[in-house]
């Protein structure tokens, strides 16, 4: 029933073939927007719950034609506000040059067996992903400035929601939406790079990527459509087409920095990587989240406490941002409970 439901509401309001193809069947229109949210409100109601939604108005003065930020031209006291204030405006911003070149080298070098080597010509992936990342790299992954920025934006101190790990991607084409709808996947995921298509991201994910290289507007780089953060959008991936027929094409803006940069963005944030054939861009990637989708792994812990950092030297906010990836030993432990688990709620013998 709920099959045939579905069925007649794409045929009612996605009937334009254009637009509207293959697995491309999310819409940047309000009215398709309220009836899809109607029919499958769970991601705003998350959102709502979270509080991620409606998104506050900034609060200071923000450019509408950029979201990059010369960390050097700012107060320090007042960057915090002003890197939250331009994800709350435009839904991401890169904090340009946060990181010295000389402390990325040493970091590198500390940490090269998480990082790509040369590039191999014979290797046809688009998208290498490194190892996960141990607790070594805390200073980094929990960086005071980074964690206060999304507790500015979220209203709270957010979780880790994914262990840590280099992403570089190198596209060796680029494709449209159309195209790609046409063909199979490739088996080997990492055969080709997906994020290529305009999406939108898990509805209560902020994200703070450090650049390895400079990203530049000639090389990779993610473009976000500035604003898209604050509407009720769907799950589903954007066409080519319906973002080209949208208001909102003239507020695609670019991601870019030089190497130490810091890029923020908001999962909500319509987005997607602008590929360059055989450009680079490396990144460490660090994904947070309000609340939910905190994606534990036993071989995520088992990598991230593989260092020689020890968890119980880690500071209370630390071993609390980690709490769903990391859960601590409590008392009388934990308890089986509608298929996951809780505190053991008897506290007897």
């Amino acid at each position: 029933m709920w099959l045939k439901i579905k069925n007649i509401g794409r045929y009612l309001f996605f009937r334009d073939k254009k637009r509207f193809y293959g697995d491309y069947f999310g819409s940047l229109d309000i009215f398709r927007l309220i009836i899809f949210n109607i029919f499958a409100p769970g991601r705003l109601f998350t959102r709502i719950r979270y509080k991620r939604f409606p998104i506050r108005s900034s609060k200071t003065n923000i450019p509408n034609e950029s979201i990059v930020i010369n960390s050097d031209d700012v107060n320090p006291n007042d960057l915090i506000s002003l890197t939250a204030d331009t994800i709350r405006k435009h839904g991401a911003a890169v904090v340009d040059g946060f990181f010295s070149e000389d402390y990325l080298e040493e970091f590198r070098k500390k940490h090269s067996s998480f990082f790509p080597s040369l590039q191999d010509e014979s290797d046809t992936r688009e998208e290498w992903i490194g190892k996960t990342m141990t607790l070594d790299i805390q200073d980094m992954w929990m960086n005071e400035f980074i964690i206060k920025v999304m507790k500015n934006y979220i209203g709270r101190l957010p979780y880790a929601r994914n262990y840590p790990f280099v992403r570089e991607v190198r596209p060796r084409r680029k494709t449209s939406s159309l195209e790609r709808s046409k063909r199979a996947s490739p088996k080997d995921p990492q055969e080709e790079y997906t994020a290529v298509a305009w999406h939108v991201d898990h509805s209560c994910l902020i994200q703070a990527a450090v650049y390895f290289d400079d990203v530049v507007l000639e090389g990779n780089h993610m473009e976000i459509l500035s604003g898209t953060h604050k509407l009720p959008c769907s799950s589903a991936a954007f066409s080519d087409e319906t973002i080209k027929k949208s208001r909102w094409s003239s507020k695609a803006l670019p991601c870019i920095g030089k190497k130490g940069s810091i890029q923020f963005h908001c999962g909500n944030v319509v987005h997607r990587l602008n590929a360059k054939p055989l450009e680079s861009r490396c990144w460490l990637k660090f994904e947070y989240t309000s609340g939910p989708n905190i994606l534990l792994s036993p071989s995520g812990i088992a990598s991230l406490i593989s260092g020689s950092t020890n968890y119980e030297d880690l500071s209370p906010d630390r071993k609390q941002i980690l709490s769903g990836l990391l859960p601590a030993q409590i008392f009388k432990g934990y308890e089986p409970y509608r298929g996951g688990f809780i505190p053991t709620r008897y506290k007897g013998i």
